[in-house]
């Protein structure tokens, strides 16, 4: 398979020929596409971007490209088909795209920012919970105040004077 690479300024017409080997004697169709990252997926091109051209003594299978940017730099590969269908060839052809001017990187906050503001709208709902529930369960007296004198330390023991104060032996339960 033959390659060949073509050079193009921005915003230019970039011609790519097709690079594969043919018979002048017989008649072909052009189908173009462009490849992805990697060669294996496939862009076909429409077949308004095709130009089957007749120049004299040769034929010329090109792809015309007008307008050119750097999303239009790529592998492009052209197939050839014989009009009887027994002879298929394939070329492929590099288009560089120059001068253009690059896009400005985009800065991490800018792309992440609509994340970025959920997370500190869940952070500041959640602290904002917290303080809520400590201010509520002091009022209604839920956690005692330890640092006012004569408050009693929870959890202290419970004793009754009418009831025995011995070992008990709670029965043994599984869970399940």
């Amino acid at each position: 398979m033959a390659m060949r690479e073509v050079t193009v300024a921005c915003s230019q017409a970039g011609d790519l020929p097709c690079t594969a080997p043919w018979d002048p004697q017989l008649s072909y169709t052009v189908s173009w596409a462009k490849l992805s990252e990697g060669g294996k997926e496939r862009m076909e091109l429409p077949q308004s971007r095709q130009n089957s051209s007749f120049e004299a003594p040769t034929k010329s299978y090109s792809l015309t490209i007008q307008n050119t940017t750097i999303c239009s730099s790529g592998t492009y590969r052209c197939a050839l088909q014989e009009l009887g269908g027994q002879r298929n060839f394939s070329g492929t052809v590099i288009l560089k795209v120059t001068g253009c001017p690059k896009e400005a990187a985009e800065s991490p906050f800018r792309k992440y920012r609509a994340e970025a503001v959920l997370l500190c709208s869940l952070v500041i709902f959640y602290l904002t919970l917290i303080i809520f529930t400590c201010k509520f369960a002091r009022l209604q007296s839920i956690f005692p105040d330890i640092s006012k004198p004569g408050t009693e330390q929870a959890f202290l023991p419970v004793t009754s004077p009418s009831k025995h104060s011995g070992l008990v032996t709670l029965p043994k339960t599984e869970t399940v």
